[in-house]
């Protein structure tokens, strides 16, 4: 029997959601996978079911506080929700509520203050100091924003394609590769496809084709790549403050974890401008930012 207080922490993802429980040192005493908590993802009823299953294992715990993360989560209407589930399947212990971006921001740190920029399907820039106050750039959706992200860099090369078929762009043979991967036959298809069934994850999935001709020296591949790393760069420049004490970045996201040439050119334009400012290799998970969050501050109510 468990008799010190314990801490949990939550990273709600769209597809599954992880939960660890720590011990005040932060030594992990369980970990454990459930179905998706993301109210983006799935219906209020099966959102409220998948999380009173994945807090089953919490009735062995002492628990003190917890913090879940997830996207959209910095939102007030998402946040009462989850405010209202958690006063209802949890109610002895407070439980921070923040965007994915925050608790990958403290998890990639291992510290409450910091930035980070996220490029996967969508991008964000956030900025963390040691008041706790969030400052975000970007994260709009795709259909507002999401710039240097994998559907950003898919997206203009299927509208800069069309453009450059038209001798409008730099020269490019990408897209028949493009209309490939999407099993489309031809432009008319594509025309269709983007107006009436376009899947943002299907599109993103095309960044790989785009860094593959890149990386053979196809000019617009290559200029939209760049374009993608100042766009990424222009997200952290606008919340940059020379007050911050913790003056680390931590990168995340595929477009960043798995593109040299954006991540190469993103560095070069941080280095020359914002040479303050550090890359640091993650040195912990989103699901370990929660933890952290939960057991440095303890004793407050529901953010």
């Amino acid at each position: 029997m468990i008799d010190s207080p314990c801490y949990f922490g939550i990273d709600g993802g769209g597809t599954r959601s992880r939960l660890k429980v720590v011990d005040e040192a932060g030594n992990t005493l369980l970990e454990t996978t459930g179905e998706s908590t993301s109210i983006y993802s799935m219906s209020p009823e099966v959102v409220t079911r998948n999380l009173k299953n994945l807090l089953e294992p919490l009735s062995r715990f002492p628990i003190r506080s917890g913090c879940m993360g997830s996207a959209g989560l910095s939102r007030e209407n998402e946040k009462t929700f989850f405010r209202n589930l958690f006063s209802t399947l949890l109610p002895t212990a407070p439980v921070h509520l923040c965007s994915d971006g925050e608790i990958l921001l403290i998890g990639g740190l291992l510290s409450m203050e910091g930035y980070c920029l996220i490029s996967g399907t969508g991008s964000l820039a956030l900025r963390r100091d040691a008041d706790g106050h969030i400052t975000r750039s970007g994260g709009f959706g795709y259909m507002l924003g999401d710039e240097g992200s994998a559907w950003w860099i898919a997206h203009q090369a299927l509208m800069r394609a069309l453009r450059s078929r038209e001798k409008r762009d730099v020269n490019t043979s990408m897209l028949p590769s493009l209309l490939n991967a999407l099993s489309l036959k031809d432009i008319d298809e594509l025309i269709t496809y983007m107006h009436h069934r376009v899947h943002k994850a299907e599109v993103a999935h095309l960044a790989p084709v785009v860094t593959a001709f890149a990386e053979e020296g196809d000019p617009l591949a290559r200029k939209i790549l760049t374009q993608a790393a100042e766009e990424l760069f222009s997200l952290i420049d606008s919340i940059y403050s020379t007050q911050m004490g913790q003056q680390e970045l931590v990168l995340a996201g595929g477009v960043l974890e798995h593109d040299a040439l954006v991540s190469e050119a993103l560095a070069r334009l941080l280095s020359e401008r914002l040479p303050a400012l550090s890359i640091t290799q993650a040195r912990g998970t989103a699901l370990d930012g929660a933890c952290l969050r939960a057991r440095m501050d303890p004793d407050s109510l529901s953010l």
